[in-house]
């Protein structure tokens, strides 16, 4: 494991402690990752994605929003059952309180199915999803 491993592996610990959040960063590059669904949005109001579909296995969201002058870029995204209302069924909650550069959220094992997000942010923002072959 490399230095820059470990500060990345220090620093989600930090952020997940600080925000109550799961790391932002990915823990290795051992697995082959293929990209299911890409979002994006301006930022000028919330949005629902279209539905995408797992296969069963790892999945994890890749995400930028785009900075500016005014101040700390803030991200959340929850993700929901396909079909199923903003409640609380939320099965994930993705969330950074200054966003800058890409984040990665590994959200570990995720059963076979179709799932939503639910964005908000007042940032261009751009979203993949990815699961493993």
């Amino acid at each position: 494991m490399s230095r820059a491993d470990i500060r990345r592996g220090l620093l989600a610990a930090v952020l997940a402690l600080a925000f109550g959040s799961m790391p932002v960063f990915a823990s290795g590059n051992a697995d082959n990752w293929t990209r299911i669904a890409t979002f994006s949005g301006s930022g000028d109001k919330s949005v629902d994605t279209a539905p995408f579909t797992t296969r069963g296995g790892k999945v994890r969201f890749l995400f930028t929003v785009q900075p500016n002058s005014s101040g700390p870029v803030p991200f959340l995204s929850k993700m929901y059952p396909k079909g199923s209302p903003l409640t609380a069924n939320e099965l994930r909650r993705t969330q950074c309180v200054d966003c800058k550069g890409q984040h990665i959220d590994d959200l570990g094992n995720v059963r076979a199915g179709s799932y939503y997000l639910h964005i908000i942010t007042s940032r261009p923002w751009t979203l993949v999803v990815e699961e493993t072959k």
